[in-house]
């Protein structure tokens, strides 16, 4: 057999056993995960630091240096403040429910009192009911959940010690992935990894940057009017905002739900706000820090965000304009070398 063959033979035994223990033990990846999106996440700005002749373990001490502020502002200022806020919400959601619960069953003798026929008011009074329950239900099982998910999130203390690490030889694995490449592919694959960072990175400095901006603009907003869950309101707008299109639309609806629970005025002001914060989103912001960021069609932003939501929900959502295009970046590569090279 050739030695070739071998090196094939080699290699795939050595994928399938990776493969396998990783399956064995993906209950403990999550944190070496995030650790690899810190590091990547990082590492330009690490670079940027070594660029003025600052060596590369001093860079790494600063950038985490600043991160360690972030994280005891966030700690110390920013978490007690939600614990707070949430706890308010969940002494006076059961209030909330209960008026909510009223004033549709206050829209039901409404209906019934109009002369509607006995058919559509029997469907409007069945879809208010419908709905009524949904929504206690998914308020109910968000505030149920909420305890075991910050609880989770603490196994990820980990990460930013594990991401020193990585940034620290993040040179030498990137020369170690190249090299199982073999000769001639390796040019091929670089591109595409540079391709493919690209388009990450303007994802990052464009969407998650304006995300950001867009959050705080609407909890100081909301703060101002009078507002009680001003962090809360800023931070689902905040990461709602993500999403393109639909991310707007589908983070005002808790908040405006939030501010149902003070009043309707209220409710009308923070609806109010998003807009305000919306339009200034669409007309300075936006275009000011990016373009098209990630440089797909409208109509491949919309058709993947749809398949994200079918396929994974949320998160689905989340990643799905990233992840198209990655995939069309991809698909660019294969169509040159194995299509537009041969016409």
């Amino acid at each position: 057999m050739k030695q070739k063959q071998w090196r094939w033979i080699f290699m795939g035994i050595c994928l399938s056993l990776t493969i396998l223990l990783l399956f064995k033990v993906r209950t403990i990846l999550g944190p070496f995960f995030l650790a690899f999106i810190l590091a990547y996440l990082l590492n330009p700005l690490v670079e940027a630091l070594e660029r003025h002749r600052i060596s590369r373990k001093k860079s790494i001490l600063i950038v985490f240096s600043l991160i360690i502020v972030v994280m005891l502002t966030i700690i110390f200022l920013i978490l007690p403040t939600l614990y707070i806020e949430l706890g308010k919400l969940a002494v006076s959601l059961p209030n909330a429910i209960q008026l909510f619960t009223e004033k549709v069953d206050g829209l039901r003798e409404q209906f019934k009192g109009t002369g509607l026929p006995n058919r559509v008011a029997l469907v409007l009074d069945q879809h208010l009911g419908q709905g009524e329950v949904i929504l206690a239900d998914r308020l109910n099982l968000f505030l149920a959940n909420l305890p075991k998910a910050l609880s989770t999130v603490t196994v990820y203390i980990l990460s930013p010690v594990i991401a020193i690490y990585f940034l620290a030889d993040w040179k030498g694995l990137g020369d170690h992935f190249f090299r199982i490449i073999p000769q001639r592919w390796r040019m091929e694959w670089r591109r595409l990894w540079q391709d493919i960072n690209h388009v990450i990175r303007q994802f990052v400095r464009g969407d998650l940057v304006i995300a950001v901006i867009v959050g705080l603009l609407i909890g100081i907003g909301v703060k101002i009017v009078g507002m009680d869950y001003a962090l809360l309101i800023g931070l689902i707008c905040g990461i709602f905002d993500i999403i393109p299109y639909f991310g707007p639309v589908i983070g005002a609806v808790p908040a405006v739900l939030l501010a149902l629970t003070k009043s309707p005025a209220m409710a009308f002001k923070v609806a109010l706000i998003i807009l305000i914060v919306q339009q200034l989103e669409g007309n300075f912001i936006s275009p000011k820090l990016m373009g098209d960021s990630v440089g797909l069609h409208p109509l491949w932003v919309v058709f993947a965000l749809l398949a994200g939501g079918e396929l994974a929900g949320f998160w689905g959502m989340f990643l799905a304009v990233p992840v198209a295009a990655v995939i069309r970046v991809v698909f660019n590569h294969l169509y040159f070398r194995l299509v537009s090279s041969k016409v």
